[in-house]
């Protein structure tokens, strides 16, 4: 088995992540080449898939993410994350196994809820798109939860069908949903079988994220409806997924092999990162890379937070260097630093990125 130093793994990583050089020339090469994005709207500065796009194309025009998601439909967004095209046949072999065996109370409440459902697709079918508000709730049971979503019928309903790949988000009106059939809002494709989707997707993950141990890529976003212990099993038997020592650290580590055969010298860069990027989503894996462990304060009480409501992570090269507490406060225009950590040497190239963070924004100013 070969071996890689900490170093060579941190910078697979960055590479597959998009954040080396040369950058990205476009939010499409973004989003098809790091995965889904996570849909997140905290807006310290700006919502998280804004700011991991902007991590790697730097400035850009955020309408062009909704040109591309609402009229020339490059993108869809499927629950909680937002997605390529190239990505909706993996979402119906997902949807397919939707409700799993884990679900039954879902399964039950569908199943007497069948009229229901059909008035919904077929109503999308005749009138559609439309607000959730304009669907009736023609529920025969009650979907009963001890959280937010008790006894909202209508929601339910369409949070089901969504996760099944039978309605997508057709667009939004303000805070609002418009819903639509799944075969109206994205062309339709021939199905995957399971093995079929099940190897894409992991092969997927690992190309998109880098080096990651065999229970390390199931902490990442991934579909858990699919066989996936049975997808790696196959990419390591076919060496489309080689196992490394990395020293130091418990493993192996599996790298895809196309990460492996890029030849090219390392360029890195600087800039800051979303709490959900995918180089720091997996908050484990971070720690045994780069020896950085942090966690997202939102819920905390601000007296208990050791450094801020939304601290952005620091990518300097191939070093997480530190991390910022960064705020837009749009009333005043002003781009405020509220707090900076180091985790070693200050990185002088931080004050470019925070000059194109706050031109990005809006702000006028930085405030220190």
């Amino acid at each position: 088995m070969d071996t890689l130093t900490l170093q060579q793994a941190r910078r697979l990583a960055v590479r597959a992540t998009r954040l080396d050089r040369p950058q990205p020339r476009s939010i499409l090469e973004v989003v098809r080449e790091t995965g889904a994005l996570q849909l997140d709207p905290t807006r310290s500065i700006a919502r998280t898939e804004h700011l991991v796009l902007f991590s790697r194309l730097g400035r850009y025009d955020v309408a062009d993410l909704d040109r591309l998601l609402w009229e020339e439909r490059e993108l869809f967004t499927w629950r909680a994350f937002l997605h390529p095209l190239e990505d909706w046949p993996l979402i119906q072999a997902v949807g397919k196994r939707f409700p799993s065996a884990r679900e039954p109370d879902v399964d039950r409440w569908l199943r007497d809820n069948t009229a229901f459902r059909r008035y919904v697709l077929s109503t999308l079918r005749r009138r559609g798109p439309l607000r959730q508000s304009e669907l009736e709730d023609r529920s025969v049971r009650p979907w009963v939860s001890t959280g937010w979503t008790h006894g909202k019928n209508v929601s339910q309903m369409l949070e089901f069908l969504w996760r099944k790949g039978e309605v997508l988000v057709a667009g939004r009106a303000g805070q609002e949903r418009i819903w639509d059939l799944a075969e109206k809002v994205v062309p339709q494709a021939k199905p995957l079988s399971t093995a079929v989707a099940t190897r894409r997707h992991v092969e997927q993950r690992f190309r998109q994220v880098g080096p990651m141990t065999a229970s390390g890529f199931k902490r990442i976003h991934s579909f858990w409806m699919l066989p996936l212990e049975d997808g790696f099993r196959e990419l390591v038997r076919d060496e489309v997924l080689v196992p490394h020592e990395l020293e130091g650290l418990k493993g192996p580590w599996y790298v895809h092999r196309d990460l492996l055969a890029d030849r090219r010298r390392f360029r890195g860069r600087t800039t800051v990162l979303s709490p959900f990027d995918p180089l720091i989503y997996d908050r484990q894996r971070a720690d045994e890379l780069w020896g950085f462990r942090y966690k997202l304060e939102i819920y905390v009480p601000a007296a208990k937070r050791e450094y801020g409501y939304y601290v952005l992570p620091i990518l300097h090269d191939d070093r997480v260097a530190g991390r910022i507490d960064v705020v837009h406060d749009r009333k005043a225009n002003v781009l405020r630093v509220n707090g900076l950590w180091w985790e070693d040497e200050p990185v002088d190239e931080l004050d470019g990125v925070l000059a194109e963070l706050a031109r990005w924004a809006g702000a006028d100013t930085i405030e220190r």
